[in-house]
């Protein structure tokens, strides 16, 4: 058996699209829906059955900082509870939570609800403070049972959406009196765009021994959906439903929900958030404590409202994009994902164009947003901007839409390469490459018109290596085709010499011999591949072409420094 975190952390968000996801009104998508426990008759220890439970999938980013939190008998670590749980079919699990008032534990609602699992949880024990001396669970401020719990309407109705996965635990005795409670902090979008925002994430993780409580500390998170955050934190499984909470005030900004080998997720406190558990401790006449969002300091700029388009200092850069949503290269989630991007002009805009998907919208203000309904599937996003004078200026960038927003273009979220998706990108850059510098056409048709070539006559194509087969990467091939495509561009566009000598069999812009540069690595010495070198590879060969062949860029700006054949003013 796996705690939790291991069971849900990536299969809920790899689940299949669902068909029932615009079923629920959004009005009450977060209304509670709750859970009565019948009188408990079962009298194993739940704590003891999961001791011997130990985690084996885990993501901690290196170096491993957590720390011991012990003792833990005083706040804001006392407000912190492990839970042990069954469900219906039988499967015990662990989860993290924390005391918001007397009686009501914070969790993450996939602790309380699966569908895979039976349903509702049928027993449930709750710990706050617990910490492990010697070989038994010490419990300082006792143990209660779980007598309701609830999740958002949108977490069942939504096939357990990591948007809705956040949940809330009644008890049967008031611990919280003795323990203090911890207050929700919704942040605001400035606190998630600085990099160097601090703070910890608690609970109990289920590759420690069990019982024991730990914190991670972490800085920077990003918003991958208003709902969802990803963070840096080590955070292991076992501690699902745990807080993340600010350095000031303690106040719980976040709910541990999802682990996967690239990053790890955590459900956003914000307003629905809030009214949820308002709404459920209303009706045990409780009250939950908000902290209000920290002013800004002093001096601090005021949030940009972009409603006319701020002129740009450099003439060098008469057009810019300098806001694209959702991020480059980021997942989202499948359904309605608004798209957006901003331009800054020196000349009124005449008009900005989005694509993605066959959809469209336009704008003649600085923003363009379009509300696209996308299924899984990787997405380029095209944005273009003219002004009034006539000057064009062409960004384009690729998303990811998954359930599992661990997902990358070329790697899942468990870090095995998508060889569809591999080969046919490195399909795309081989044949495009070819035409484009000796005209071999791929399919024996002419692409003049749309692709520029240098070769004044056509070629028949040529096979494509396969980089990767059933049985993984071809390492070899791999490691060839890459370090073709690489050598070839570089000296392509500058005049960088793969061995030291000219090229005058391979057409150039370089206007000098420049000496070579190295490439690679792509794979460990013991051949296993490299996830983030092979992306960073393929990510970057991909924006060098579009910029290159159409003018395209990758960051929203103009670049003088690399050719293009795109016409330019």
């Amino acid at each position: 058996m796996r705690s939790l975190g291991a069971l849900f952390g990536i299969v809920l968000l790899i689940a299949t699209f669902p068909a029932s996801l615009a079923r629920a009104s959004e009005d009450n998508i977060y209304l509670p829906v709750t859970h009565r426990v019948t009188a408990v008759t079962d009298a194993s220890d739940l704590f003891s059955a999961l001791d011997a439970e130990r985690s084996q999938y885990f993501r901690i980013f290196p170096p491993d900082e957590r720390e011991r939190v012990t003792p833990t008998d005083t706040y804001p670590a006392a407000a912190i509870a492990l839970l042990a749980g069954r469900f219906p079919d039988g499967t015990l699990y662990t989860c993290s939570g924390a005391l918001i008032a007397p009686t009501v534990v914070l969790t993450a609602a996939h602790c309380l609800y699966s569908a895979e699992l039976g349903g509702w949880f049928d027993r449930l024990r709750v710990a706050p403070g617990a910490d492990r001396a010697g070989d038994s669970v010490r419990t300082p401020f006792g143990v209660a049972e779980a007598t309701d719990g609830a999740v958002p309407r949108g977490w069942i109705e939504r096939d357990e959406d990591v948007r809705y996965d956040v949940g809330l635990i009644q008890l049967d005795q008031p611990l919280g009196e003795q323990t203090g409670t911890l207050p929700l902090a919704p942040l605001d979008e400035r606190t998630f765009q600085d990099t160097t925002f601090s703070y910890l994430a608690f609970g109990y993780p289920g590759d420690k021994p069990f019982g024991t409580q730990w914190r991670a500390p972490g800085q920077g998170v990003s918003l991958v959906t208003p709902e969802v955050l990803r963070l840096q934190a080590d955070v292991v499984e076992g501690m699902s439903g745990g807080p993340l909470v600010t350095l000031q005030g303690s106040g719980i900004f976040g709910v541990i929900s999802a682990e996967s080998p690239f990053s790890n997720f955590a459900r956003r406190v914000d307003t629905n958030v809030v009214e949820f558990a308002q709404s459920f401790c209303q009706e045990l006449g409780c009250q939950v404590a908000v902290l209000s969002p920290a002013p800004p300091p002093p001096g601090a700029p005021a949030p940009e409202t972009p409603q006319q388009p701020p002129a740009l200092p450099s003439p060098e850069q008469p057009l810019a994009f300098t806001d694209v949503q959702p991020a480059r290269w980021s997942t989202v989630l499948p359904g309605q994902v608004r798209i957006s991007a901003t331009v800054a002009a020196q000349v009124p805009l005449a008009e900005v164009v989005l694509q993605v998907a066959g959809q469209e919208a336009r704008s003649t203000g600085p923003t363009v947003v379009l509300d696209a309904w996308l299924d899984p599937g990787r997405y380029t996003v095209t944005a273009l901007a003219r002004d009034r004078t006539g000057r064009e200026l062409r960004t384009m960038w690729d998303i990811v839409v998954s359930w599992d927003l661990a997902d990358g273009v070329w790697f899942d979220s468990q870090g095995r390469p998508k060889a569809e998706t591999i080969n046919a990108t490195a399909r795309a850059l081989v044949e495009a490459f070819r035409w484009h510098l000796y005209g071999m056409s791929w399919d024996g048709r002419d692409h003049r018109g749309d692709m520029p070539t240098h070769a004044e006559r056509l070629l028949p194509g040529e096979p494509v290596p396969v980089l990767v087969t059933e049985n993984g990467f071809d390492r070899a091939t791999t490691e060839a085709t890459l370090r073709a495509l690489v050598e070839a561009f570089r000296w392509h566009l500058w005049g960088i010499s793969w061995d030291g000598a000219p090229h005058p069999e391979v057409p150039t812009h370089g206007a000098q011999l420049l000496p070579p540069e190295p490439v690679g690595p792509w794979f460990t010495p013991d051949g296993q591949p490299i996830p983030e070198a092979i992306t960073a590879t393929l990510r970057s060969l991909e924006e060098a072409f579009r910029w290159h062949l159409y003018g395209a860029s990758w960051d929203g700006r103009s670049h003088g420094d690399m050719p293009t054949h795109a016409v330019r003013d």
